[in-house]
């Protein structure tokens, strides 16, 4: 009888720890996604959204000229919109080093030598050579390219995937990183 009763303790206790609602069930939460506003507006800077705003949801948040843009364009993770005297934007990917200290990642098509230097463990020189075989070879097909760089080997190479992606070519897509 008390083999019984430990049972169905056991089993009362497995299904309150991974029954709806418990612990092996967990919600994931989203990422948010970071929009930075620079330029003429009233309130410039980073600015953090549950999903990929539009353009004219983060023009308004920033304070920016009016009449806003009326734009239904989502804007990626880790877009920087810069607004002139007149009014008109430009797009285009936030510096390497705030997209590091986002949490972002740094597309290895188009960082540039400065943007990957902020990366753990690579120089001016690696950072160098990282351009110069892009510019030689094309773009990166994948991060395992890499691996075709002087200086980079297998352990080197795993320890810049988590900073590292691939621009899918859909701009108002955010950009992963590998398996993600």
């Amino acid at each position: 009888m008390l083999l019984v009763g430990a049972f169905l303790l056991g089993l009362y206790g497995w299904r309150i720890w991974f029954g709806p609602g418990g612990p092996g069930k967990a919600t994931p939460i989203p990422e948010p996604v970071f929009v930075e506003m620079t330029g003429e507006v009233a309130r410039p800077g980073v600015y953090a959204f549950p999903a990929p705003p539009t353009l004219s949801e983060v023009w308004r948040q920033a304070g920016g000229p009016e009449p806003a843009p009326a734009s239904h364009l989502k804007l990626a993770s880790g877009t920087t919109v810069a607004v002139d005297r007149q009014g008109h934007f430009t797009l285009r990917r936030m510096a390497g080093t705030q997209l590091l200290t986002l949490g972002l990642v740094l597309d290895l098509n188009t960082a540039t030598r400065e943007d990957l230097e902020a990366l753990p463990g690579v120089g001016p020189v690696l950072a160098g050579r990282i351009v110069e075989h892009r510019e030689a070879h094309g773009p990166f097909r994948q991060v395992d390219d890499l691996l075709g760089v002087p200086g980079i080997g297998p352990k080197k190479l795993e320890q810049l995937k988590p900073f590292l992606g691939l621009e899918t070519g859909n701009a108002s897509a955010p950009l992963s990183p590998p398996g993600r």
